[in-house]
């Protein structure tokens, strides 16, 4: 994927800090380490004379291949002592190496001519920020959902309540968020409004998010809307592209009308991600009969098909939070 100047600026600088981190963590713990241990800054002031002796070496002619070979010697030896040295106060042998947040390309972006993941990943990120920047959807936590909302009464057809019932759902919702992998299902969430599915849904995204994945979360109808006015040529960027590739996508409250527009850009989201294997959510207010009455059969069959089904039962939790809310 083509990535914006501004996106592509943003990820380098974000490469830059980890790669400024990196060197400020190995100098304090060089610094530490040298004044438990004083030879270890003279190994180490010796390593790097070595390295001078053999520019100096090749530069001054004479037998520089002797001179070379002798000064490997040292070098090995003094390297082997520094190990050495740091396994005996307990300590690893490469304890005085660079840690880079990426051992792939030591944090650079690139190895060799290719982009590293590390890079894409960052790419990844910073263009669903801006994706997500225009979202009215708030990010949700777990340790909100409040499972007293649902009755404690029988839930028709099972031998659970509802409340019980909306546990196994919440936990089974946590335990996505917390396991999530570019192996995991895509889900759809079915209830009416007010039962919860977007909380849990964003619930899910915040969890995803912190664990350094990337996420697109809003209205299936405001990305719809983006992608057609980027379609039609009223909005620049890549936002189509993104909403293809982030690692999962959260297309809450899907509308209960349908234009051909809508069907086409739909089926065409969940049938490149499910081809990908990026996982999507999505939470509608509609029945299963209503959902393949509006959207088609060949929706309906991705989405049953392809996707984790969760029900939703309850009480609308908005109208009684209003109704216990004191003014």
């Amino acid at each position: 994927m083509a990535y914006g100047k501004d996106v592509f600026d943003a990820a380098m600088r974000r490469l830059e800090q980890r790669r400024q981190e990196a060197e400020d963590e190995t100098a304090r713990t060089r610094a530490e380490l040298f004044a438990r241990i004083p030879r270890l800054r003279e190994i180490q002031d010796e390593l790097a004379a070595t390295a001078v002796d053999a520019v100096r070496g090749m530069l001054t002619g004479g037998d520089a291949a002797a001179h070379i070979q002798k000064l490997k010697k040292i070098n090995l030896d003094l390297q082997v002592e520094r190990a050495e040295l740091l396994t005996a106060h307990g300590l690893p042998p490469d304890a005085l190496a660079p840690r880079p947040h990426c051992r792939l390309c030591g944090d650079t972006g690139y190895v060799g001519d290719r982009i590293c993941e590390c890079l894409r990943a960052l790419l990844r990120d910073e263009a669903c920020r801006r994706a997500n920047s225009g979202s009215p959807l708030p990010l949700r936590a777990f340790d909100t959902f409040d499972l007293a909302y649902y009755p404690d009464t029988p839930l028709p057809g099972t031998d659970a309540t509802v409340r019980a019932y909306m546990g196994r759902v919440f936990t089974s919702c946590k335990d996505y968020a917390e396991r999530f992998s570019a192996e995991s299902p895509s889900l759809l969430f079915l209830g009416g409004t007010g039962l919860g599915k977007t909380h849990l849904a964003l619930a899910i995204g915040g969890e995803v998010l912190a664990r350094g994945f990337s996420v697109i979360y809003d209205t299936a109808q405001n990305i719809f809307a983006r992608i057609e006015a980027e379609h039609f040529g009223r909005g620049g960027g890549q936002f189509t592209q993104t909403v293809y590739d982030c690692d999962l996508l959260i297309l809450d409250e899907l509308p209960d009308y349908a234009t051909s527009f809508t069907n086409s850009t739909f089926y065409n989201i969940i049938n490149t991600r499910t081809l990908a294997r990026r996982p999507t959510i999505v939470s509608t207010n509609l029945t299963e009969q209503e959902l393949e009455a509006r959207y088609g059969q060949k929706i309906f069959s991705r989405l049953i098909g392809d996707f984790w089904m969760f029900k939703f039962f309850g009480r609308d939790i908005r109208q009684l939070k209003l109704k216990n809310k004191v003014f």
